[in-house]
């Protein structure tokens, strides 16, 4: 079922930079246990988050365990919460419960703001195999202000909940991962999360044996992963029952897991790629069921594993690319949009933005939607220049606006990067009367042997000519403020933004501190695209806001003076 947000203040002052906080209460006491009530280690549910969360400064996300009707389950269990995101699930907190009593920690998920918007879909997992279980209750805390990083990209690196460690019969194998970095990316982290599970084994690996693993970033030793935890005793949520007090690899019981954030920009630049690796410190585990030599009582007190005592040693892996940005990017595989058309065009530009290469392309372009001309009428012809034929791909439109893009020669993939993708000749900039709507559909984009991309789609064009082709406007779809230019600035920049309909418009600047500069307009304004200029000659130098109220819409952008 859906949930709505469970406690919204969100009250806009026209006359000053100032919102007040939300709380979103995911789950409410959700009992999670597995036995005779069901199977409920895995609970999911969608949560209505605010719209935008540009007026936040940070998300905090609260979980609290407590103990049902029966008492607590009495053991350690791995647990985590993640997000669903166009098709691909997200890990934004890990923990690993107490034994046997209730807890709470905080985890500050503000880098993952671009997944915690409108509705989403949020999965608590606990490894419990007992009736007992807890009662789980996890809430999520919009601190208002200003963003210090509006724009965030978060990219899947490894994702393995069970890493086998030790066996031969089972080597790890943990791929090597391309990834591109935008071109005005400011900040770049590779986000390892990882625990290590399984006792009684040579070492006692993996959870009480402390090893190092190597990140290795354009085929170079980069960072060294010391993830061990020596402050176990230490924990706020104690006395517990059991080892609590132990040191393990990567996690305390009764305590959240703390990730660790390795800079990519010391190893490469804005606009290129990078290739990461994470290699496993060396380790056979002479103690398994799977190694020949291994005897009971002599090798290792017992060779099977138990299921108590004795557990196959493996590693709990997530990692991510957390990218900041100066302007928007997905965080899927592939963008796909039409570039704007600003007035009467021969062809229709694609633009594309790919993380990865791109190996397969083909998508129809919807015209169903213009009135002014018959289906027919409208001609399309094959696709020219752009990062496409820089490829070496021949891109092919039929008449019906279905487009494939080819490999020749050689079948060179689209190298990861963004830009125009390929300019299409049609016949529409010559129909005076056209309008209408032109989209994508169908599309599928593939990478290596044939593997399916996630994607991300622009807004649809809505074009709508007048008497003639000189009259020619794009109206937007949406209200939105666009990026100002240029920033960072001198004296005198354009702020420019988009109307659906003819609303009152509020336009701001805002220092650093949420004092109020200027008010740029206070009017009632016609749909379609607007360009403000701000002369800021009297300002100092420093970091600005524009903040653009359109009724319930409230948008930010950073503006940098630099004299």
């Amino acid at each position: 079922m859906k949930k709505t947000i469970g406690a919204i203040y969100f009250i806009i002052f026209l006359t000053s930079f100032s919102f007040s906080d939300t709380t979103v209460v995911a789950f409410n006491s959700v009992h999670q246990s597995f036995g005779s009530l069901g199977n409920y280690r895995v609970v999911t549910d969608t949560i209505s988050f605010p719209e935008s969360n540009q007026q936040y400064a940070e998300i905090i996300m609260t979980v609290m365990l407590e103990c049902p009707g029966g008492g607590c389950d009495p053991w350690d269990r791995k647990a985590n919460i993640k997000v669903e995101h166009l098709n691909n699930w997200f890990e934004i907190g890990r923990y690993v419960t107490p034994y046997g009593i209730g807890c709470s920690w905080s985890f500050d998920v503000t880098d993952y703001r671009s997944l915690l918007e409108g509705d989403v879909s949020l999965r608590s997992f606990i490894d419990t195999w007992v009736q007992p279980g807890w009662l789980v209750t996890i809430s999520f805390h919009f601190i208002s202000g200003v963003p210090e990083n509006p724009f965030t990209v978060v990219r899947n690196i490894w994702n393995y909940d069970y890493v086998v460690y030790g066996d031969t019969t089972n080597p790890v194998d943990i791929a090597p991962e391309t990834e591109y970095l935008p071109m005005d990316v400011t900040e770049v982290n590779l986000r390892m999360i990882t625990t290590g599970h399984g006792q009684g084994n040579t070492e006692n690996a993996a959870e009480f044996s402390l090893k190092l693993h190597d990140i290795y970033m354009n085929n170079e030793l980069a960072y060294v992963h010391n993830f061990w935890r020596d402050d176990c005793e230490y924990n706020q949520c104690s006395p517990q029952y059991g080892t609590w007090q132990y040191d393990r690899a990567g996690f305390c019981p009764g305590d959240k897991v703390h990730h660790q954030d390795f800079n990519v920009m010391n190893f490469v630049s804005a606009g290129d790629t990078v290739r990461l690796e994470y290699v496993l410190e060396d380790y056979f585990n002479q103690c398994s069921p799977n190694n020949p030599s291994c005897v009971d009582g002599i090798t290792c007190s017992e060779c099977s594993y138990n299921n108590s005592g004795h557990t196959e040693p493996n590693y709990f892996i997530e990692s991510q690319l957390i990218m900041h940005t100066e302007s928007y990017h997905t965080n899927a595989d592939t963008y796909l949009s039409f570039v704007e058309i600003s007035g009467p065009s021969p062809t229709v530009d694609i633009y594309m933005e790919n993380y990865v290469p791109v190996y397969g392309i083909q998508f129809n372009i919807l015209i169903d939607l213009l009135d002014g001309i018959e289906i027919g009428e409208l001609i399309f012809q094959n696709g020219q220049g752009g990062r496409a034929e820089d490829s070496g791909w021949t891109i092919g439109v039929n008449d019906s606006g279905l487009v494939v893009g080819l490999a020749q020669g050689t079948a060179e993939p689209i190298p990861p990067g963004e830009g125009l993708l390929t300019q299409i000749p049609w016949n529409g900039n010559i129909q005076s009367n056209l309008s209408g709507t032109i989209h994508f559909s169908d599309v599928q984009i593939s990478g290596y042997f044939g593997t399916e991309l996630s994607l991300e789609l622009g807004e649809p064009v809505n074009i709508e000519l007048g008497l003639g082709v000189n009259e020619d406007i794009t109206l937007p779809l949406k209200h939105k403020l666009l990026n100002a230019y240029p920033n960072p600035f001198n004296s005198i920049v354009t702020i420019p933004f988009q109307l659906i309909s003819s609303q009152m418009v509020f336009l701001k600047i805002f220092d650093l501190n949420g004092k109020e500069i200027i008010t740029l307009v206070e009017n009632d304004m016609a749909a379609g695209r607007h360009n403000l200029k701000w002369d800021a000659g009297n300002q100092s130098s420093g970091v600005y806001f524009s903040v653009l109220e359109i009724g319930k819409y409230i948008d930010t952008k950073k503006l940098i003076i630099l004299k």
